[in-house]
C-alpha cells in the first residue's frame, strides 16, 4: 500500500510515519503521487495543501483525521476556513476521530457522522522512578487557553479558595513537562468540550495523578478515562469549585501500577495498526 500523508510538525502526528513504514506502507510526506492508495490529512492545519493535491489527484480517495471541532470556532476560526474543511469532510472516503465528540460535532455541522470512524489516538506516555512521583501542592491545568464556555474557571475557583494553581500553557521543555505532571496534586480540565480532554491528562494519571473533567457531552476525556476520573456538572459553576476544592481537601492517593494498566491500548502500535486496518477495508 502506497499512502500520502499531509501533516504538520506534530508530536502527535509524526510518530504515525515510521510506524506505518515499519509495516511496509510506503509514505509520502506533504506530497503525492499519482499512484497512492489514500491522502490521509492528519490535521484541519492542513486543508489548503489536501485542496491543492486533491485538484491535480482527484481521483485519490481522502481521509481526514479530524482531531477536533468546536462549537467555538465559528465566533474564533483562529485563521482556519472551516468551511472549506467541512467541504473536504463531505467529500472523504472516511473521517477518522479521536473520540465520539469529533464525532457528533462533524454530524451537527456539516451532516457526515456516518463518515465517521473512531480511532483513537496514542498518548506519550513517559516513565519516571517512583521517587521523582510527589504530591508538592498545586493543581495542574496543562491545557491551552481556548475560548471554551468553561475558560477560566479553574482560575477562578483557585484564586477564590487560596490553591496553588499551575497553568503551563504547552510553554515548557519536555524536562519541565514531565516535572509538572509527576509533582502536581492532580490535574484539571475546566473544559466543556474537548476532543481528548487534553493527552496530558491521561499522561499524569499514568503516573498516579487523579483527574478532574466535565461530565458534558462533549467531553472526549469519558472515553479514556472513564470511571477512572471525577466529574464535575459541566453547565455549573458551583458543583465545578465543590469538585475542585474536595478534590484538594481530600486528595485521592493512586497506586501508578495500577493507572498504567488503564492505557495498555493507547499505544503508537496499536493506533496504526486501526489505521491500516481501515485502510484495507476501505480499498
Amino acid at each position: 500500500m502506497k499512502i500520502s500523508i499531509l501533516k504538520p510538525n506534530s508530536v502527535n502526528v509524526n510518530p504515525w510515519l515510521p510506524e506505518l513504514r515499519k509495516r511496509n506502507i510506503q509514505v509520502l510526506e506533504n506530497r503525492v503521487d499519482k499512484d497512492c492508495d489514500f491522502i490521509i490529512c492528519a490535521s484541519h492545519s492542513q486543508i489548503n495543501t489536501l485542496e491543492y493535491w486533491h485538484k491535480i489527484y482527484p481521483e485519490i480517495p481522502i481521509i481526514n483525521y479530524n482531531w477536533d471541532l468546536y462549537e467555538w470556532v465559528w465566533t474564533n476560526p483562529r485563521g482556519y476556513n472551516w468551511k472549506k474543511y467541512g467541504e473536504y469532510l463531505k467529500i472523504s472516503k472516511e473521517i477518522w476521530v479521536p473520540s465520539e465528540e469529533v464525532s457528533m460535532r462533524s454530524e451537527e455541522y456539516f451532516g457526515v457522522g456516518d463518515l465517521c470512524h473512531t480511532i483513537h489516538t496514542f498518548a506519550r506516555f513517559f516513565e519516571a522512578d517512583k521517587s521523582q512521583v510527589l504530591d508538592k501542592r498545586y493543581i495542574y491545568n496543562p491545557l491551552r487557553a481556548i475560548p471554551d464556555r468553561n475558560h477560566g474557571w479553574l482560575e477562578k475557583v483557585c484564586k477564590t479558595n487560596n490553591i496553588p494553581l499551575f497553568s503551563s500553557n504547552h510553554r515548557l521543555s519536555e524536562q519541565e513537562f514531565q516535572k509538572s505532571i509527576l509533582e502536581c496534586s492532580f490535574m484539571v480540565c475546566e473544559y466543556y468540550e474537548a476532543s481528548t480532554g487534553g493527552l496530558t491528562l491521561l499522561e499524569g494519571h499514568y503516573h498516579g495523578k487523579p483527574c478532574i473533567i466535565s461530565d458534558s457531552p462533549y467531553m472526549g476525556a469519558k472515553e479514556y478515562l472513564g470511571n477512572n476520573a471525577i466529574y464535575f456538572k459541566h453547565n455549573d459553576y458551583k458543583d465545578f469549585e465543590r469538585v475542585v476544592v474536595d478534590t484538594w481537601n481530600n486528595t485521592p492517593v493512586l497506586n501508578p501500577d495500577e493507572t498504567k494498566k488503564i492505557f495498555n491500548h493507547l499505544t503508537i502500535e496499536n493506533m496504526v495498526d486501526k489505521m491500516i486496518e481501515r485502510m484495507e477495508f476501505l480499498k
